[in-house]
């Protein structure tokens, strides 16, 4: 049986080393400088858990400022990486609340050794109202247009097409969509799936489910598409049959997605007079008007090749010809049958 002496002795060479690397350590943490610092503006985040409740705004004030203590190498640490005070409101009592503020409510991260000297202001009022949850359609915010070498082949999808809003009362009654964050349409360079954010600005004490929606975007090589020689029409109502355009045919020039483009069939387009342009036109009259392009469809630009044409209305060519003129050529018809 080894004594208590011989316990004492026993390995004393590593029971010696251990005690010195500890010594050299207290001794390393006691002289490490250590500091005071003083961080102002340093935002106050309040979290109601009380689901009948919600904030109506941002608390008063909004900011604190705290000193804090410790080792100089960790308050830089902290410096770089920020810090909030969080305040958890368990139970509402009523909407206009005084919250005494605890120095344990100071987030100081894998800060070591810090501590929070004093916090300022001690106290913050918050204001409260019920809440209310909605569903509300998701709404896509879109700025600048794909790259100039693409073009949208479908329109812009979205998933999912509506959310869930919790947040105060007042506000959420008032809205009848939620927005995407704007997506810049500029940045895309294939098609995609792409997650926007919901766009909360000014709901403060809002939240809302999910917080992201997916934005399917479909991009194809832009390609540009001429029809020569598509007819311009006159809508006979109130017009007569008795009127010409010059020229009667126009070119058209289409630009968009591969896919829309070469599928598109040049029947499908008409180009027009309306009728309301020529009614009150007189015998021999030549008019200007504007034309009108219709069956283009969505995501393709359609440019004509002119978009004004000239409308004469034909002179009277009974009893020795037209007034004022030379006698027109009639206009031969085909024949039904010999």
């Amino acid at each position: 049986m080894v004594s208590a002496a011989g316990a004492v002795v026993h390995n004393w060479r590593l029971k010696l080393s251990a005690l010195g690397i500890a010594i050299f350590l207290w001794l390393l943490v006691q002289t490490e400088p250590r500091n005071s610092e003083t961080f102002p503006s340093i935002p106050i985040m309040v979290e109601v858990a009380d689901t009948a409740w919600t904030l109506a705004g941002p608390p008063t004030p909004a900011m604190a400022e705290l000193r804090l203590g410790g080792p100089a190498r960790e308050i830089i640490r902290l410096a770089r990486s920020g810090t909030t005070v969080r305040v958890l409101l368990e139970s509402v009592g009523s909407s206009d609340t005084l919250i005494s503020l605890s120095r344990d409510w100071v987030q100081l991260g894998e800060a070591n050794g810090l501590t929070v000297e004093q916090i300022s202001p001690s106290n913050i009022r918050v204001s409260l109202e019920r809440a209310l949850t909605v569903t509300l359609p998701v709404a896509v915010r879109v700025r600048g247009e794909v790259p100039g070498h693409l073009a949208l082949a479908s329109p812009l999808g979205l998933s999912p097409a509506s959310v869930r809003m919790r947040g105060p009362a007042s506000r959420m009654a008032g809205l009848d969509s939620m927005p995407l964050v704007p997506f810049d349409l500029q940045s895309v360079q294939q098609s995609g799936l792409f997650n926007v954010q919901i766009d909360t600005t000014g709901l403060i004490g809002a939240t809302v489910s999910p917080p992201t929606a997916v934005l399917s975007v479909h991009v194809e090589d832009q390609i540009q598409r001429i029809f020569a020689g598509l007819p311009v029409r006159v809508n006979p109502d109130g017009a007569g049959n008795d009127v010409v355009v010059e020229p009667l045919l126009i070119a058209v020039s289409l630009t968009g997605a591969r896919s829309l483009v070469n599928s598109l069939d040049p029947g499908s387009l008409r180009i027009w007079v309306e009728s309301d342009q020529i009614t009150d036109m007189t015998e021999g009259e030549a008019r200007l008007v504007l034309v009108r392009l219709e069956g283009v469809p969505d995501l393709v630009e359609a440019v004509t090749e002119i978009d004004i044409v000239t409308v004469r209305r034909a002179a009277d060519q009974g009893a020795g010809g037209p007034r004022g003129g030379p006698r027109s050529e009639p206009r031969s018809e085909p024949k039904g049958g010999a």
